[in-house]
């Protein structure tokens, strides 16, 4: 990929590569990243790529939604393959320009299009992430492995990522990668909440500890969306125990809103090779509509994320939500759930 997201009037120009979805904004941070295999035994709807006997072709796709950062931009150097007779495998042919991550919150970009991998069973995904740039709500700017901020501020300090160097990002998907002959797919969702807006502690750096976890989906239906479910709802204000309307506290040297709340589900079903459940983060809006999107089907049980850490503060919700568990199909829109919030309050981190 060549392009970069940088600018936001360049939009047009790249839209032939990305899909239009649902604009929502976020108070903190989450997103999704599609890897899509796309398959002949399980019926594309449009024609696939022309595959030699032991083939199967790839596909990568990149969706965001914003958070409690002005921006952040991030550096794809590779997706590998881990195992099959060939050895570790290679899906890039160099690495990506900046992506604007807040530039796709109602975009997917194709990162990978097509890329022709030979059959067999695979152990691991690896994403490695080299440049990396974040721009926070005050203005500072923190960057990884010499990236510039692509409007010329000037770098306030250092973006740490442990586990952004040669080895990569681990995906995490339940069992073996098996890929036959043909296509296949896989749904990436890169929880960008847990991956940005660490402050460690008082030394003023940031740090970044990418989350990606994955599951089985019908090629075919990536493009059209009906290859992933959604949960829509909204987010409300209830009372306190004296009975008085709750009130959110200011946090992070700002106000905050119940953007600064989010939502998540829990996979009843799929665990990673570890035995934890999959976890999937939403985004809610100023007025509180959330959604939490590109969930393959299950049954999941709703939560929150009750601490967010806000600029060396963290932000503490207690809340409820009717109905407790929700079944989620592909193509379809799981709705009517809503999240009552009893208490916010504003404590120091350790």
């Amino acid at each position: 990929m060549e392009k970069s997201l940088g600018n936001r009037d360049e939009e047009d120009e790249m839209r032939g590569g990305t899909r239009r979805l649902p604009r929502i904004s976020a108070g903190v941070v989450a997103g999704t990243l599609i890897l899509a295999l796309a398959a002949c035994d399980e019926g594309p709807s449009e024609p696939g790529p022309s595959l030699g006997e032991g083939e199967a072709s790839l596909s990568v796709y990149l969706k965001d939604a914003p958070g409690d950062v002005a921006n952040v931009w991030v550096e794809v150097v590779d997706v590998v393959l881990i195992g099959g007779e060939g050895g570790p495998r290679s899906l890039l042919d160099e690495p990506s320009s900046l992506i604007d991550l807040l530039a796709l919150q109602d975009d997917i970009l194709t990162l990978v299009d097509g890329e022709e991998v030979e059959a067999g069973s695979y152990q691991q995904i690896r994403f490695v992430v080299g440049g990396a740039v974040l721009e926070s709500t005050d203005g500072q700017v923190f960057v990884r492995d010499g990236a510039e901020h692509p409007d010329g501020l000037e770098t306030t300090g250092n973006l740490q990522c442990p586990s952004c160097g040669q080895t990569g990002i681990k995906v995490r998907f339940p069992g073996s990668l098996d890929l036959e002959e043909g296509e296949h797919g896989l749904l990436l969702d890169f929880d960008v909440a847990e991956s940005f807006g660490r402050q460690a502690g008082q030394s003023g750096m940031w740090v970044m500890r990418p989350s990606i976890q994955g599951a089985r989906v019908e090629p075919g239906e990536v493009e059209s969306g009906d290859a992933v479910a959604t949960i829509r709802g909204w987010v409300e204000l209830g009372e306190d125990d004296e009975g008085d309307p709750v009130v959110l506290p200011e946090c992070g040297d700002r106000e905050r809103g119940l953007d600064d709340f989010v939502p998540a589900a829990v996979s009843t079903s799929q665990v990673d090779d570890e035995g934890e459940p999959f976890r999937f983060s939403g985004a809610t809006t100023p007025e509180g509509d959330f959604a939490i999107e590109a969930l393959v089907s299950d049954t999941y049980e709703l939560t929150y994320r009750d601490r967010v850490v806000l600029n060396g503060q963290e932000l503490v919700w207690t809340a409820v939500v009717e109905p407790e568990s929700v079944e989620a199909s592909k193509g379809e829109e799981a709705t009517g759930i809503v999240y009552t919030v009893l208490e916010a309050a504003c404590q120091a981190t350790d």
